[in-house]
């Protein structure tokens, strides 16, 4: 299980209210990256990022910038698993995560792209397999009920993401990470207790407009 302590990168700095601007902006060159996390007496208080530099007084570096400073509410735990923090990556658009404890003492950062890499690496590393996405009414999703009718043709769930649907809060995509290419069974199944598959990798196209949401997900995924 990976969680955010794992996860921390060792080539992010932090940076305090007294760095110069000339040191801040040399990281974002030298790191490729645009948000900085600001430590004031091992305390996280919030990200610096280039926009925020715009139209003010340079000569006094970072504390020119006005509090409260970007994201300032973002952060994790330590033992923050990884899918919660793909979950504030979506929420709030972020490159870095920074980790705190309960007392807001500064662990390190997270730099998404390498969380994303490790997300891609998980996935890689796992048994062959196929992916189906279906679309489900919340209040009928049933996590139990899906492994028993995919078990039913001997396969396997290796693994499973669940999302609201943006288009419909009562509906859910359930996406499956299954242990075999041949899944034309499961979807006889699923299609025999009316379930509407949305994705399968053994489609040539997706069955409905949904399709390119669900494409970009597995893209986000790396399934």
């Amino acid at each position: 299980m990976q969680i955010a302590k794992d996860l921390l990168t060792t080539t992010l700095p932090s940076i305090t209210p007294d760095t110069s601007l000339e040191c801040v902006f040399s990281y974002y060159e030298e790191l490729n990256i645009l948000s900085l996390p600001v430590i004031k007496d091992d305390k996280y208080i919030g990200m610096v990022m280039e926009q925020d530099f715009f139209d003010l007084d340079l000569s006094e570096g970072v504390k020119s910038v006005k509090l409260p400073l970007s994201n300032e509410e973002v952060s994790v735990l330590p033992t923050t698993h990884l899918y919660d923090c793909l979950r504030i990556v979506d929420e709030f658009d972020v490159e870095i995560i920074p980790v705190v404890d309960k007392e807001n003492k500064y662990h390190g950062t997270i730099i998404v792209k390498d969380m994303m890499d490790e997300v891609a690496r998980m996935h890689a590393d796992q048994i062959e397999g196929s992916v189906v996405a279906l679309r489900i009414e919340a209040i009928h999703y049933s996590l139990e009920d899906l492994s028993r009718w995919v078990e039913s043709n001997n396969v396997k769930i290796l693994s499973a993401f669940v999302e609201v649907d943006t288009n419909d809060a009562k509906m859910v995509i359930v996406t499956l990470k299954l242990n075999t290419m041949n899944v034309e069974a499961v979807l006889a199944t699923f299609e025999r207790f009316s379930m509407n598959v949305i994705f399968s990798s053994a489609f040539a196209e997706g069955k409905d407009e949904g399709r390119d949401r669900l494409d970009n997900l597995m893209r986000y995924l790396e399934l």
